[in-house]
């Protein structure tokens, strides 16, 4: 069963998700591939960016087992996750990384707080 998780976004947004998707300026511009499990149900987040630090298609999203991971799609500027007490770790791009709640993830000018829904 998934779990519920919900992306409080830095730009005010709140986003509640127990799927996979695409986080960026334009996500319909990507064409969803095998880094999705299921690309035929992706949501699409779309962050507002007018110095165009974030990418078009900037990450994707998923989770696997109730641990919720996101991956750069190749983006021009990096994605980034922030542990709480544990630093910040660069994502390698096209590479699955796991996100704890509570962690940050940045992505250009733009960045978003994980946490399980209801907590």
């Amino acid at each position: 069963m998934a779990v519920t998780f919900v992306l409080d976004f830095s730009d005010g947004q709140h986003v509640e998700t127990s799927g996979n998707g695409v986080i960026g300026r334009n996500p319909a511009a990507h064409t969803p591939g095998t880094e999705l499990d299921d690309p035929a149900h992706a949501e699409l987040i779309t962050v507002a960016d007018d110095a165009k630090s974030i990418s078009r298609a900037h990450l994707a999203f998923g989770q696997y087992d109730g641990i919720f991971w996101v991956l750069d799609l190749g983006s021009a500027n990096g994605t980034t996750i922030v542990y709480p007490g544990d630093g910040a770790y660069a994502c390698d791009p096209n590479t699955r990384h796991e996100v704890d709640p509570g962690s940050t993830v940045r992505f250009g000018n733009g960045s978003f707080v994980l946490r399980r829904a209801g907590v």
